[in-house]
């Protein structure tokens, strides 16, 4: 559990001051759980960003404070989570982010010329059967252009209490209390998606990134190559 520590992190968190207070304090509770500062690290600095099951779009936002250079698209299936948060949106000042929300059908990707500077998950794809997780990664990896990164964050299934944790509140956030959408409920482990990533013809590396939390967070980083 960590607060917003940086100008661009209670920037994003301030564009919500007037929501109303469960989007409020959904989106504050989920930069509290989730390393968002370590994540956006591993995003380039320049070039389009898409985020796939962003939410309310508080990390597709935080993205685009943190570099003015990236062009962050934000899609998801729920309408409400983007409608809320294009309103936060509204209240950036011009020019302060390139930020762009959108509703879109699960398991699609948008397409652009050239392909995206990369493509980013954050805690998505447990919501998906093996199966459509795969098909969807193959899918993104299409996507990308030529020197892309495949950004994919989840929580690992190691260690086994941190994991346990994590899962039983997914359960209750798409089972009793329905605040999150999906098909399943199939945590894979950060070796897995290791594994799947290099699968798809990317250099993939897996890292921790949970020093600090609660739960096991884990990124893995599959990078197209240039020639790919």
């Amino acid at each position: 559990m960590k607060p917003p520590r940086s100008a661009a992190a209670r920037r994003v968190l301030a564009l919500w001051d007037d929501a109303e207070f469960g989007d409020r304090f959904h989106t504050k509770a989920r930069w509290w759980s989730a390393p968002f500062a370590a994540l956006e690290r591993e995003v380039p600095l320049s070039g389009d960003i898409l985020e796939i099951g962003c939410g309310h779009g508080v990390f597709s936002t935080y993205m685009a404070l943190c570099s003015p250079s990236r062009h962050v698209v934000g899609v998801d299936i729920d309408a409400h989570k983007i409608e809320r948060g294009v309103l936060a949106d509204a209240n950036l000042k011009p020019g302060e982010a390139d930020v762009e929300l959108r509703v879109s059908p699960s398991g699609e990707v948008p397409r652009i010329e050239g392909g995206w500077r990369a493509i980013v998950f954050a805690d998505v794809l447990y919501l998906l059967t093996r199966e459509r997780r795969e098909a969807l990664l193959a899918e993104c990896a299409d996507a990308l252009a030529p020197d892309g990164l495949l950004i994919v964050k989840e929580v690992d299934t190691t260690p086994v209490l941190k994991a346990k944790i994590a899962q039983l509140q997914e359960v209750l956030a798409t089972r009793v209390l329905r605040i999150t959408d999906g098909d399943a409920l199939d945590f894979p482990s950060g070796t897995e998606l290791e594994g799947v990533v290099a699968d798809l013809g990317l250099d993939a590396t897996l890292k921790r990134i949970d020093r600090g939390y609660l739960h096991p967070h884990c990124v893995v980083v599959g990078h197209r190559p240039a020639d790919g």
